[in-house]
């Protein structure tokens, strides 16, 4: 609902111009804050805080790419029994079991 600026009250013309003068107040300071010099310690914190999650999330891709995968060298062991049960080794041994067969029909 839309008021002309002549249908307002002036209470409500007096709330308005508070409101927009807190914002304003707001925005001053916030822009105050923002032209401050950084703190050393402070830069040198929020650096060591993005390098911890930065790594924390390189090794949860690793976690992961190791049980999609498997870990280098596990599937290359041709024991049946502890034969490994991620993604690439069931895909190399389908291959294998698919290579030759194809090469049979076009002999």
């Amino acid at each position: 609902m839309y008021f002309s600026y002549y249908e307002l009250t002036e209470t409500h013309k007096n709330a308005i111009r508070a409101i927009r003068k807190i914002k304003y107040f707001v925005a001053r300071r916030k822009f105050q804050q923002a032209r401050k010099p950084y703190d050393v310690r402070d830069v040198i914190e929020q650096y060591s805080q993005g390098h911890l999650n930065m790594m924390v999330r390189i090794k949860e891709l690793q976690r992961r790419l190791d049980q999609t995968l498997g870990k280098p060298g596990q599937y290359q062991t041709h024991n049946r029994k502890g034969h490994s049960m991620t993604i690439g080794s069931r895909l190399c041994r389908v291959e294998m079991q698919v290579v030759p067969c194809l090469f049979c029909y076009f002999d």
